[in-house]
């Protein structure tokens, strides 16, 4: 079954889940659903279990502003019209502070997350014998709840680091604040203990995929923890038993981004969105498209865009590809448009960053392409289809790369590394010093993984992140020049110089968390 066979329903049924509320200690009419009235079969668990997948969605929504757009890979169309995007420009050029809105909403839909899984394990404990709920389906909910819980605190603790570490469900005011902040070793504990233990309970890869947790996405997931925590030992074996699991490159990279292609044999998880009037659809294209009152030449039918211009790929992040890398056409389009009388942008076209010619004059501006699906229709505006790819098994199979290069086996890392090198059209890499060699892999990363949050988390655990996501700002259109790697192919105007400090490693505490808990310690520098 999909995440999103059964989101309709709980739409309705959030309310079922803990808070704080006084509210939730009265009784509600038969037929409402809340705390008192569910909790009682197994469909009702199974239910709460697709709930507790809905805050994926809204993290997803906002997390490229912290992740992507925080790194060397994106920026943003700086709009002089328009100062309504202050907050998100303010992350892109470290500017922001602790009371940034858009910083605490990704800390609040992971903490929903987090809420939902708690309730849904503390529930399942507490329900009589008499309910009729099988093994297999118990094991099944207790495994996708404790892989929803730990990749939330994933996802928070390599944003905010130290966090407070709530393992039950909030019910009242005498339980809703815990340790102010747990230390580092305790909450990636807690993430390894959730994750091991749903790696035990939950079934092996089935193809064609259902989108739901199995053992294939947590065993990269939890790899992925021990890599980050430079624990290669551990995370060998999780991504060596992933690649047996049936998984496989894509012929065509560009595929892997196409609506028909959702839930390929490449795809390991992935967020699922789905156009309509239900709640369950994405709107990225709007977002990283420009800023105009006319989306027609973009999008085929006529809106006004206010939400447009951000994560706007670099001229870097262009210029890191090789020649004949057929990732960079995959990845980054051209909207080729026009000034109006009003000195708004409208995009008159959409083109292959390949075939943009030299001197023209028409004023050009890049958008990814990952996102960009025509073939939607868009009949509804700010809706679309489509999903967002957290791993990918080209993500795993450099992952591994990396994890034996950093272990002294550099000549079991090059298949890994050409594998995703020759899908990408380019000759194969003969390199075996383990310097150079994790070079060539961390390039790789960067141009196979961009626009996917990657970046960001990399440079961090790389402790590279002073040298990658400082210096000038460039608000950028493609202008002339004889090609892409010539600097003069862009017309560049500074905005603002991005200053990065040692506090930069992390995000600031949300202020309107330390406004409730007044214990709560704020990170360093904030």
């Amino acid at each position: 079954m999909q995440q999103k066979k059964y989101i309709t329903i709980l739409i309705l049924a959030t309310v079922a889940f803990g808070s704080c509320s006084k509210d939730y200690l009265t009784l509600y009419p038969e037929g409402q659903i809340n705390g008192g009235n569910f909790y009682k079969t197994a469909t009702d668990f199974q239910e709460a279990v697709v709930g507790a997948y809905v805050p994926l969605r809204e993290a997803a929504l906002y997390s490229f502003y912290l992740e992507e757009m925080r790194s060397d890979n994106t920026e943003y169309d700086y709009n002089a019209k328009d100062r309504g995007g202050i907050a998100y420009e303010q992350i892109a050029d470290f500017m922001d502070d602790k009371s940034n809105g858009v910083t605490a909403l990704v800390w609040t839909a992971d903490y929903k997350g987090i809420q939902r899984a708690n309730v849904i394990l503390d529930r399942l404990e507490k329900i009589s014998d008499s309910v009729a709920i099988t093994p297999a389906v118990r094991r099944q909910i207790i495994g996708e709840a404790k892989a929803l819980r730990a990749h939330y605190y994933f996802e928070l603790v390599r944003l905010f680091g130290k966090l407070p570490l709530y393992l039950h469900e909030t019910t009242d005011t005498r339980n809703a604040i815990v340790d102010h902040r747990s230390s580092l070793d305790s909450v990636y504990a807690q993430i390894i203990s959730d994750f091991t233990d749903a790696l035990a309970l939950l079934p092996a890869v089935k193809f064609p995929q259902d989108g739901r947790w199995n053992k294939g996405s947590v065993s990269t997931e939890l790899g992925l923890v021990y890599l980050t925590r430079k624990d290669y030992a551990k995370a060998i074996p999780l991504f060596e038993s992933v690649t047996a699991m049936g998984y496989d490159l894509l012929p065509s990279y560009a595929d892997v981004f196409k609506l028909s292609k959702k839930l390929s044999q490449e795809s390991i998880f992935e967020i699922q969105y789905k156009a309509g009037t239900d709640g369950q659809s994405s709107s990225f294209i709007y977002r990283f498209m420009m800023y105009t009152p006319d989306t027609k030449g973009v999008l085929g039918v006529k809106y006004s865009n206010t939400s447009g211009g951000w994560n706007v790929p670099t001229d870097d992040i262009v210029a890191a590809y090789e020649p004949n890398d057929t990732r960079l056409d995959a990845s980054v389009a051209v909207q080729k448009g026009h000034f109006n009388g009003d000195g708004d942008y409208i995009p008159d076209s959409v083109s292959s960053i390949l075939t943009v010619v030299p001197n023209d004059t028409t004023i050009r501006k890049k958008m990814i392409r990952k996102q960009y699906q025509p073939s939607q229709g868009y009949g509804i505006n700010n809706n679309t289809d489509d999903d967002w790819m957290v791993y990918r098994y080209s993500d795993l199979l450099l992952m591994l790369a990396e994890c034996y290069n950093m272990t002294g086996r550099s000549g079991d890392a090059l298949p890994l590394l050409n594998k995703v090198r020759v899908r990408a059209g380019l000759t194969p890499s003969a390199e075996t010093d383990p310097t150079a060699l994790a070079d060539i892999i961390a390039h790789e990363r960067r141009v196979e993984l961009a626009f996917e949050n990657a970046r960001y988390f990399d440079t961090r655990r790389w402790k590279i992140a002073e040298q990658t996501d400082g210096g000038p700002f460039y608000g950028m259109d493609i202008n002339s020049g004889s090609s892409l790697q010539d600097p003069s192919f862009y017309k560049r105007t500074v905005f603002e110089n991005r200053v990065f400090q040692k506090k930069h490693y992390l995000w600031p505490i949300p202020q309107t968390e330390i406004n409730i808990d007044k214990n709560l310690v704020q990170n360093t520098g904030w």
